[in-house]
């Protein structure tokens, strides 16, 4: 239990400092904070590195000096070839403190005089770094013979850095035209000069330093970070959180809140304004209060009345299809229907005979059923209209939407044949089943085809397809013409109720209308891709897992 209370206490503290981290004053703090920390210690390294820099130039210059004072004192010796003296001087000279080692090389690189007996004779190739300062890669003289081309840093193993110095020794005039000498006027150079000194003290004095830099700039920083946290603190902080207090009160509904905040900046006038805002939400609020109970008497009485009107819509919608087919419909009924009287006729005729033999029987009974297939076709058309506009309860039941296609086109088969039209039915096998309202569905499709014959001349293509796709869970019904195509701007309104561009009357212009609300409805979706003269194709879109049972209001 113990330790179940000491884990509450330590969550509750974590999540109190995860808060902290998320505030937007601590954010400021750390941006502020880490631009004043980049600041001070870019300076710090500039600073730094032009006193290296410095440094390293002074150095320079005294191994420049050294270098020229070690030519001096061995110049009256090497004039008048005394080899002794010469190592004597660099000798006493080497041994000073700060100094590495001292070399003379001739011009064919090899060492001639050194600090170091161990030296002596040894040669040097071209692309060392002694050789490095009159010669190039390829061994070719260079000039001119910078100050940047003389020195070399070189680091040793225990992490210290020595300055090399390269001096060359030139063939002055003196020195072609000694009698002891024998240099040739052409030589540019009789050799060089290396001296090597040690840069121990000046990076100890380097690292001294910016040691001290460091530390000074660490103070600094966090002087400086205590200060801007603590005008954060006061000047955003605290302000911000009277301003998260005052909206949650207002989102609670407390629009008597008010922040108290008496500055003259940004964040005065900010308060000020909140203020004044809450006290219009509540004048506001008071208003709208008042006119939402009005509205919503208001909305019920209107609901009913709009759908009563779309109730109507749907009827007459019904009733103009209807009209649209009346005449195929008729010729549909007068075949069948000439074919029964004249069967009957027939009949009457040999009935008349008191004496029939087998075979007239046989060819009686033949027609009898002749006349019960066309009397069933007559009720099976006549049924099917009146189930079409009967007003019915719309339910949503499981349905095969190939079925209701084939159903739609026994509705207007003639019609078709009668204006030559082609149909092509591209229906998917083993379609899963839809859950829609058959009538309305079936409505749908009459609607699209009759729109369809209408906008085709004679011999016109009629294609409808269906189509399931997995991954969207949805069946893609289309019905496709090759008719003249819907203008462009007229697209915008093809769906709009009582819209129409036919200049005879075959209809109210509710027939597109109808056919979005059914599938709006449904849950669907509808597009409609035309061209001008090549045709025109409504795709529509229906959910496969439509609440079932589930009436539509249309």
């Amino acid at each position: 239990m113990i330790n179940l209370v000491h884990y509450i206490k330590n969550y509750s503290n974590l999540a109190r400092i995860m808060r902290i981290f998320q505030l937007l004053s601590f954010k400021i703090f750390v941006l502020i904070y880490i631009i004043l920390a980049l600041l001070t210690f870019g300076i710090s390294y500039f600073q730094t590195k032009s006193q290296a820099e410095h440094y390293d130039h002074l150095l320079t210059l005294c191994a420049m000096r050294t270098s020229n004072i070690i030519r001096a004192s061995t110049r009256h010796a090497m004039m008048l070839d005394r080899s002794a003296d010469t190592f004597e001087i660099i000798q006493s000279i080497g041994k000073q403190y700060g100094i590495i080692r001292i070399r003379i090389y001739d011009k064919n690189g090899i060492i001639k005089f050194s600090t170091d007996s161990t030296d002596l004779k040894k040669k040097t190739r071209f692309t060392s770094p002694e050789c490095s300062v009159c010669h190039s890669q390829s061994g070719k003289a260079v000039e001119p013979i910078t100050l940047e081309r003389q020195k070399r840093i070189v680091m040793q193993k225990d992490g210290t850095r020595n300055l090399g110095f390269i001096t060359p020794i030139p063939n002055e005039k003196s020195c072609y035209l000694a009698d002891c000498h024998i240099h040739h006027k052409e030589d540019k150079v009789l050799g060089v000069l290396d001296i090597c000194l040690s840069m121990k003290d000046t990076d100890a004095v380097l690292k001294q330093e910016k040691a001290t830099l460091t530390t000074y700039n660490i103070i600094v920083t966090l002087l400086l970070a205590l200060f801007v946290g603590f005008v954060i603190w006061r000047g955003v902080h605290i302000p911000m959180t009277k301003f998260l207090i005052g909206t949650k009160e207002i989102s609670s509904g407390n629009l008597n809140y008010k922040i108290n905040i008496k500055r003259k900046d940004e964040i005065g006038v900010f308060a000020e304004s909140f203020n004044k805002m809450t006290e219009d939400l509540r004048k506001a609020k008071k208003e709208i209060t008042e006119w939402s109970n009005e509205l919503e008497k208001r909305v019920e009485e209107k609901t009913e009345e709009l759908k009563k009107t779309q109730e109507r819509i749907l009827q007459i919608e019904k009733m103009a299809s209807l009209g649209k087919l009346s005449a195929t419909v008729a010729h549909e009924l007068n075949n069948p229907m000439a074919g029964i009287l004249t069967y009957s006729k027939l009949i009457q005729r040999k009935l008349q005979n008191d004496e029939l033999s087998a075979s007239e029987k046989k060819t009686i009974l033949k027609q009898l059923k002749m006349i019960e297939s066309e009397s069933d076709r007559c009720g099976k058309i006549i049924k099917d209209l009146l189930l079409f506009s009967k007003k019915q309860r719309i339910e949503i039941r499981p349905h095969s939407l190939n079925e209701i296609v084939k159903m739609a086109f026994q509705l207007v088969s003639h019609h078709l044949e009668l204006n030559n039209i082609e149909v092509k039915k591209e229906l998917q096998p083993n379609l899963p089943m839809v859950n829609v309202d058959e009538n309305q569905i079936k409505q749908m499709l009459l609607a699209l085809i009759v729109n369809a014959v209408e906008a085709m001349e004679a011999n016109g293509v009629l294609t409808v397809s269906t189509l399931y796709k997995v991954s969207e869970k949805k069946v893609y019904l289309s019905v496709k013409d090759n008719g003249r195509g819907i203008p462009e701007e007229v697209m915008p309104h093809i769906f709009e109720p009582f819209f129409t561009t036919k200049t005879a009357v075959k209809g109210f212009g509710l027939g597109l209308s109808v056919v979005y609300g059914i599938v709006q409805n449904h849950r669907g979706e509808i597009k409609v891709d035309s061209r001008p003269n090549e045709g025109t194709t409504f795709t529509i879109k229906l959910p496969i897992n439509l609440e079932v049972n589930r009436e539509i209001q249309i």
